[in-house]
């Protein structure tokens, strides 16, 4: 167990519903009414198994885990409900706690994990240290994190526009060994077109054996799928800032974007 990661003071109660407020550091923000009413027909049946975390803020409590418990007992009708009450020092404590009771929870939303690592790296320190506390692997806290959790020599590459923030990420959130990503940043420098290096970093993910070398020869031989789509003129609008902010070709933009839409909807991994 981590030496930050420390006990809070809780104090059990059954508090009035009307006296509730949602946490503005509350970490579920999507995803809130979806089959809420399965839960509340089970906590109807056979009660509430899990108390809701919440703090006080004067003569009001501020939900911080729980929402969804919440809103079941709110469709049931029900006036009060159990809760655990404990105090909070700074905002980013109630960050630090939500986000810690739901980072394993599915179905807790990818983008919400990814919203708010960085508060728990902010208390923490390093991408290591986060994974220690929330019982994950380093790689999982890299993902979450995004452009943040980029390790030092890629970001320098970004700095020194060789790469792309984009490039950079992708690279880091396929390739788990660190050593291994650098190699591979270092590599793609070369490769001047995007398809190119973005199947040298799939090649590379699959292959975590290989050599960079060995990498670079098997993506050169890969079949390619391509696509041609229209768009709007507000997507066209949009993946033109991405551009601008990240540095990266409008076929990265689109393909990052696709790729994260298609892991959310379930069709790969």
């Amino acid at each position: 167990m981590n030496k930050d990661k420390k006990k809070w003071d809780f104090k059990y109660d059954i508090i009035p519903i009307d006296d509730i407020e949602i946490s503005d550091f509350n970490v579920r923000q999507t995803d809130l009414s979806k089959d809420i009413n399965l839960l509340a027909e089970s906590i109807d049946d056979i009660g509430l198994l899990q108390p809701i975390l919440v703090y006080r803020e004067g003569k009001k409590y501020k939900l911080i885990i729980g929402q969804r418990r919440y809103r079941a007992f709110k469709e049931l009708g029900i006036k009060e409900i159990p809760a655990l009450i404990t105090t909070v020092d700074d905002e980013r404590e109630a960050v630090i706690k939500s986000l810690s009771e739901n980072i394993h929870r599915l179905p807790l939303n990818y983008r919400d994990k990814m919203r708010l690592s960085g508060a728990l790296l902010s208390k923490l320190g390093t991408p290591e240290r986060v994974a220690e506390y929330l019982g994950v692997t380093e790689q999982t806290v890299r993902n979450y994190l995004g452009y943040v959790g980029v390790p030092e020599p890629i970001k320098e590459r970004v700095d020194e526009g060789k790469l792309s923030a984009t490039t950079a990420r992708r690279i880091v959130k396929r390739i788990a060994d660190e050593k291994k990503a650098v190699e591979v940043a270092e590599k793609i420098e070369e490769l001047k077109r995007s398809e190119d290096r973005l199947t040298v970093i799939e090649v590379a993910e699959e292959n975590p054996e290989k050599t960079i070398e060995e990498v670079v020869d098997l993506a050169r031989a890969r079949k390619r799928e391509r696509y041609t789509i229209n768009v709007t003129q507000r997507i066209a609008e949009g993946v033109k800032r991405a551009r601008e902010k990240y540095r990266s070709s409008a076929e990265e933009i689109i393909v990052e974007a696709l790729e994260e839409w298609l892991i959310n909807k379930g069709f790969i991994e």
